[in-house]
């Protein structure tokens, strides 16, 4: 079953690599390498913590995704589940903050996994 979820909620993107998308909204690209990673390894890591996501029955249930400052980077957060660490590098070349990055997909990531999962909530706070 939690296969399932991975071809249906988690697509892979027919973009360019580091498109992220859940339930058919897109939700960002990861173009930049942080924390030791290649923006690639990032976008993996990204995928696998939604799936992750979507396959916790807790979660499934609906949840609060959040955005928590942690130190200059930014935490989403669906629950208590990191999804995925906004970086200043992310942020870097465009005209908003990394904190406003990060709520902008937030905001999209809320939206994915609500039509991933139709029978549930995700809301952004």
């Amino acid at each position: 079953m939690a296969l399932g979820l991975v071809f249906v909620g988690v697509q892979p993107s027919l973009g360019s690599a580091g498109d992220i998308a859940v339930g058919g909204v897109w939700v960002c690209q990861i173009t930049q390498g942080a924390f030791g990673l290649t923006a690639e390894q990032r976008a993996v890591q990204m995928t696998r913590q939604i799936t992750e996501v979507l396959s916790t029955p807790k979660l499934r249930e609906g949840a609060v995704v959040s955005v928590r400052m942690n130190g200059p980077t930014a935490l989403i957060m669906v629950g208590e589940k990191v999804v995925v660490t906004v970086a200043p590098e992310d942020a870097r070349g465009t005209s908003v903050s990394t904190l406003e990055l990060a709520r902008q997909w937030a905001r999209r990531l809320a939206l994915g996994l609500s039509k991933a999962l139709p029978d549930t909530e995700f809301h952004t706070f």
